[in-house]
């Protein structure tokens, strides 16, 4: 049986200093039959020299140079270009086990309902693996309704984990560069394909080390959280939760609501707001775009006290 062709996809915005060890714990595989589509996305440093170094010198190296689109559209420059049966994602600052890819296709033998692999790894600081400790997911197999429920609690797929079938991505599309879905483009894909159907497969394994240092996304606190929300909204579907799952994720959005109007982002919470328009009471969507257009930062109060009572009047 002829091996599974897997399309790497590397984003990359002002890497110089880790992209050599990321390209290089590719090249390290013992799963040789892939080829690595890094995108420069508009870097001001030494990022595409590099990239181009090795692509020079390896002809399964490929480097996409653009302006600077930001994660989401990067990405989609790799899948658009990408010729293999399955896709898998590396940020140009994180690292694979030498047997990462190798490991995960004999998972994709063993089961073949499966349309996303992942997997455990580790995290770690800057430069030192000495600081590595575990960072733990989910394992076993999950169907699609199983994984959508599970994602709404928490993202337990590491997007550098993930080996994912081609053929799912043709069918749902490309990964969303709305702003803000900044730095949750993964997880929004991740309810994608459970909403359309696609199972997943955990693994036990630890195949990956993810770099943790000060310019990390995730550190925004408030950028993650409107993403999150953002996202939730975006793939909710109440008919396929119960309304004790639907009322937690509910009171999440409203909480992040107030937390935006108290902080001044108006924009940000009009926005949230709105986009419930169609998954939750309209009523009290016109309540709260009504006030928070009126009277800002002071909406507040009067946005929790109507959140409350709702709740109140839902919790039986």
């Amino acid at each position: 049986m002829n091996s599974p062709f897997i399309s790497v996809i590397m984003p990359a915005f002002n890497a110089e200093k880790y992209i050599e060890e990321s390209i290089n714990s590719v090249i390290c595989q013992t799963y040789i039959n892939w080829e690595l589509i890094i995108i420069n996305d508009g870097s001001t440093d030494r990022t595409a020299n590099i990239a181009g170094k090795y692509g020079a010198a390896d002809a399964r190296i490929k480097l996409i140079n653009q302006e600077n689109k930001r994660l989401g559209a990067a990405r989609n420059a790799g899948i658009i270009t990408a010729k293999g049966n399955w896709i898998a994602f590396l940020d140009a600052d994180d690292l694979w086990m030498p047997y990462k890819l190798e490991k995960q296709i004999q998972a994709a033998e063993t089961e073949p309902a499966a349309g996303v692999i992942f997997s455990s790894g580790y995290t770690f600081y800057d430069n030192s693996l000495n600081t590595a400790l575990p960072y733990g997911t989910v394992a076993g197999f999950f169907t699609h309704t199983e994984i959508y429920k599970l994602e709404y609690k928490g993202n337990y797929i590491p997007v550098l984990s993930a080996l994912v079938k081609k053929s799912h991505i043709d069918k749902i599309g490309l990964q969303d560069e709305n702003p803000y879905v900044y730095g949750c483009e993964d997880w929004d894909y991740w309810l994608r394909l459970a909403l359309n159907g696609v199972s997943f497969f955990g693994m036990n394994e630890r195949l990956f080390y993810y770099r943790r240092h000060i310019s990390n996304m995730s550190n925004d606190n408030n950028l993650m959280t409107l993403a999150k929300a953002t996202v939730f909204i975006k793939n909710l579907k109440k008919e396929l939760l119960t309304k004790e799952e639907f009322g937690r994720i509910n009171g999440f959005i409203n909480l992040t609501i107030c937390s935006f109007t108290k902080l001044g982002k108006i924009k940000e919470a009009l926005f949230l707001n709105n986009f419930m328009y169609n998954v939750s009471k309209r009523w009290l969507r016109k309540f709260g775009s009504f006030i928070i257009d009126n009277h800002g930062k002071r909406a507040y109060y009067l946005l929790r006290l109507g959140f409350k009572i709702d709740t109140m009047l839902n919790s039986d």
